[in-house]
C-alpha cells in the first residue's frame, strides 16, 4: 500500500547566514512532514531555529538548501510572486502578534488574501462566524481585545482552501483561557482535514498537537 503524500514536507532543509567568520547556520539539515490531520508542535530554547523553520515552511524564507513540498509539489524555488500565491491559495499563517492591518476592518482584514488572489469575498462572515467573532466584521482593530485581534487573525488564515496552517507563538500575547480558546479554534480545522505546524515554548499548548519535535541549535534532538 503507497503511503499518503504528506500536506507539508521539508525535506534535508538548511539555512545559512553570512559568511566567515560571521557564519550562522540557522537551520541544519532538518526533514520533517506533516500529513492531514495533523497537527505538529516544534518547541526548543529561543534562537534553536524554530521560527526560522516555521519561516520556510510558509514560504516566507527561502531555503539555503532542501526542499519545501506541498502536496508532493516542490514549491522551494519559487519566484517571489508565485511563492506569495501559493502561500495565499494554500498556506494560512498565524502570528504572534496578530498583524492586522488597522487602516481596514475586521471583514476587510480576514477577506484580505481573497482580496489579492482575485477570488470571492463571500466566505468572510462565515470565517467570522467560526471563530467567535459574527457581527464583529465592521470593527477596526483598535476596537477589538486582544483575544479578538487573534480569532480575526485566524480567521485570516483560515479563509479559502487552505490546506497548511502554520501558528508561531498564537498565544503568547494571550492569557490563559484565550490561548485554550484560540488552540481550539485551530485544532478544529486541523481535525477538519487541515495540516498543521504549531510553534510554542509552552508545553500545555504543545499538548493540543498529535506529536511534538524539538529543535536545538537548528537540529533536530
Amino acid at each position: 500500500m503507497s503511503q499518503p503524500v504528506p500536506a507539508l514536507e521539508l525535506q534535508q532543509i538548511s539555512v545559512v547566514f553570512g559568511e566567515g567568520a560571521r557564519r550562522v547556520v540557522a537551520l541544519d539539515d532538518i526533514s520533517v512532514a506533516v500529513q492531514p490531520g495533523e497537527l505538529l508542535a516544534v518547541m526548543g530554547p529561543s534562537g534553536s531555529g524554530k521560527s526560522t523553520l516555521l519561516n520556510v515552511a510558509g514560504l516566507l524564507q527561502k531555503p539555503t538548501s532542501g526542499e519545501v513540498l506541498l502536496a508532493g509539489e516542490n514549491v522551494s524555488r519559487l519566484s517571489p510572486a508565485a511563492a506569495a500565491r501559493a502561500r495565499r491559495r494554500h498556506v494560512g499563517v498565524v502570528f504572534q502578534h496578530y498583524n492586522l492591518i488597522p487602516t481596514l476592518t475586521v471583514a476587510e482584514n480576514v477577506a484580505l488574501p481573497l482580496e489579492l488572489d482575485g477570488s470571492s469575498t463571500a466566505g468572510v462572515e462565515q470565517a467570522l462566524a467560526e471563530v467567535g467573532l459574527e457581527g464583529m466584521g465592521g470593527r477596526f482593530p483598535d476596537e477589538i481585545s486582544g483575544g479578538q485581534a487573534q480569532r480575526a487573525a485566524i480567521a485570516r488564515a483560515l479563509i479559502g482552501p487552505r490546506s497548511v496552517i502554520l501558528a508561531d507563538e498564537p498565544t503568547g500575547a494571550l492569557d490563559t483561557t484565550t490561548g485554550d480558546e484560540v488552540l481550539r479554534i485551530l485544532r478544529e480545522r486541523i481535525d477538519a482535514g487541515a495540516a498543521g505546524l504549531l510553534v510554542t515554548h509552552e508545553p500545555r499548548f504543545a499538548a493540543w498537537s498529535d506529536r511534538t519535535i524539538m529543535v536545538r541549535d537548528g537540529r533536530l534532538s
